[in-house]
């Protein structure tokens, strides 16, 4: 009950005691030093739970602080179509990755799991494919309104719906 509070407690000593029955076969004779060991990982587990909780509520708070900024929706609709029109002109590769890491936010170990690469190799496919989209952004040039100009074959709109998942 002291190190883990008098809600946890009670589960902790059960799952103590249900290991000692699968293993009672090897548990040793004088039998507290491998209780107090074995309620020791069990404790251990019950902090690493409460630790990716209070983790996990943090990024949700975060979350929930980032979405009270009210975005403009025709903001969004304009920068999802240059973003699709960009995603066009970069081979299909590239535009994997960036896809990953921009609007997946997955990390450079996580991309190259997707990838099947390492993460090395990740970080440079990302790296290369970040350079080649600027490269195309500078020679596409932009009008007056900050559009990327038009790709062929790409209708003049996107919907909310039509944004990549």
């Amino acid at each position: 009950m002291r190190r883990v509070g008098p809600d946890a407690a009670e589960d902790v000593v059960s799952e103590v005691f249900a290991a000692a029955w699968r293993h009672r076969a090897k548990v040793p004779v004088p039998p507290l030093p491998w209780l107090y060991r074995t309620a020791s990982n069990h404790v251990f587990h019950v902090w690493r739970g409460a630790g990716r909780r209070a983790r996990l509520s943090d990024r949700v708070a975060a979350l929930a602080e980032v979405e009270a900024v009210v975005e403009d929706p025709a903001e969004r609709l304009v920068s999802t179509d240059q973003a699709l029109r960009l995603m066009e002109r970069l081979s299909p590769r590239d535009a994997e990755v960036l896809r990953l890491a921009a609007w997946e936010q997955l990390d450079i170990p996580e991309i190259a799991y997707v990838l099947g690469c390492t993460p090395s190799a990740a970080r440079v496919r990302l790296h290369r494919a970040r350079r080649r989209a600027e490269q195309l952004l500078a020679a596409a040039g932009t009008d007056t309104d900050g559009a990327v100009a038009p790709a062929p074959n790409r209708p003049a709109f996107v919907t909310l719906a039509e944004e990549p998942s």
